[in-house]
């Protein structure tokens, strides 16, 4: 509706409650995309799933980086560009793929393994450099206290100010992500089965709902990265605990209901794509690079793992989308100052356009012919024969003899490639 930014939907008390909810809502939707991180999928991925996740992360920064600093932004706001378009949408390419009934293809377990693991690298890039951008102008937090403290007190360190400042960054976001994940292992379970005892209506969905505050605070005062990220941590944990099923049904009612809405509202309040003019090129260069950073660099990494180029091919079409990830780093980028409202527009035009290719891309590149897929059907229809003795498997083209000669009632299967098998069903 403020895709103008008309003036109607601006001002008023209202703007800085619903702001305030909507990153409330940003935090809920981080926490159930933790929940719904398939940690097997994720310990099962492999090789090949590593591979495309990693490329998919180091092509899109580093060309989004490099094309963004060539039109005029800063360092740190081209940083922040390419980082923004690393993760890779999960809902998007899991429904393309269900939606096709290629859910148990070998592209699909590639796909979903390494959208799953480049979320997390994408995770861990973003945090470092919402990190790095917020401490030398921030005073909130365990390491902007312990940088000045050091530099104040070793005079090497007051000699090298930055070396200091990443040294302690990285070790402010290492103790986070360890501490906090240790404290939720080991302290969740017992803390669910005592608030399931209370009388109280509810008590287990608050006191989560309270935890997700508590680690969103943690992450920006003691791992001075993005409350998001404490919000995602929580929910990988609850991902691999006995009570994922009823938190997970808990917070799809409170976040698809109310706050998570409000969070997709509020970024539309905050585009305002009148930015756009004279930033055309941008967005161009920018959608280019989305979309090549993907397809080429998980291409390339599916291709380098033994995969065909048809396979590579549809792999990479299966990471474009950014979704709803691609939007959480534009908000946190406008929060903190490092984009301003171009940028914002154009990373929310590369969101709706990489969302919007991805299923067109994915199915077309299923209808490619490729060899592994003969191979797979008559590998599955030869398994089917070692149950039953007398099925046996024949080419398309010689499906006439077999009726002819064996005198046996033939059928013949024609799958989405146009690959045409015929079980043999001996009289």
């Amino acid at each position: 509706m403020n895709l103008l930014h008309l003036h109607v939907f601006a001002g008023g008390e209202a703007t800085s409650a619903l702001m305030l909810l909507a990153q409330f809502g940003g935090f809920v939707l981080m926490f159930i995309a933790g929940i719904e991180t398939d940690i097997d999928r994720m310990r099962e991925a492999s090789g090949a799933a590593f591979l495309v996740a990693l490329s998919g992360v180091i092509w899109p920064f580093f060309l989004g980086a490099g094309v963004g600093h060539l039109f005029g932004l800063s360092w740190k706001t081209a940083c922040f560009l390419g980082g923004a378009l690393t993760a890779t949408s999960v809902s998007i390419s899991a429904r393309t793929l269900m939606d096709a009934g290629k859910m148990s293809s070998p592209e699909a377990t590639v796909i979903l393994g390494a959208a799953v693991i480049d979320d997390v690298m994408g995770l861990f890039v973003l945090a470092f450099l919402a990190a790095s951008g917020s401490t030398a102008h921030s005073t909130f937090g365990l390491a902007p206290m312990a940088s000045d403290w050091l530099q104040g007190k070793l005079p090497l360190a007051a000699h090298h100010p930055l070396t200091v400042q990443m040294l302690v960054i990285g070790v402010s976001v290492s103790a986070f992500f360890v501490v906090g994940y240790g404290l939720a292992k080991r302290g969740l379970s017992p803390l669910i089965h005592q608030l399931r005892k209370l009388s109280a209506n509810e008590a287990v969905p608050s006191c989560v709902l309270a935890l997700i505050l508590v680690y969103a605070i943690s992450a920006e005062w003691l791992g001075s990265v993005a409350g998001i990220t404490g919000a995602y941590l929580l929910g990988y944990v609850f991902a691999g605990s006995e009570f994922k099923a009823d938190v997970e049904r808990s917070f799809y009612a409170i976040g698809h209901g109310l706050l998570i809405p409000l969070f997709f509202v509020a970024i539309g309040l905050s585009s305002d794509y009148r930015a756009l003019s004279g930033h055309w090129a941008l967005l161009g260069v920018i959608f280019v690079v989305a979309v090549v950073g993907k397809l080429v660099g998980c291409g390339m990494a599916a291709l380098a793992s033994g995969m065909s180029w048809v396979r590579s091919v549809r792999i990479g079409c299966g990471m474009i989308s950014r979704g709803e990830v691609g939007l959480i780093v534009t908000a946190m980028g406008a929060s903190t100052g490092i984009f301003n409202k171009s940028e914002v527009a154009v990373m929310v035009a590369i969101v709706l356009l990489t969302t919007l290719l991805t299923p067109l891309g994915l199915r077309a590149a299923f209808q490619m012919k490729d060899d592994d897929d003969e191979e797979e059907i008559i590998d599955g229809v030869n398994e089917m024969s070692a149950v039953s003795p007398g099925v046996r498997v024949q080419d398309a083209a010689e499906e006439e003899i077999a009726e002819g000669v064996h005198g046996a009632e033939s059928r013949a299967i024609l799958n989405s490639n146009g690959l045409r098998v015929a079980v043999v069903q001996d009289q």
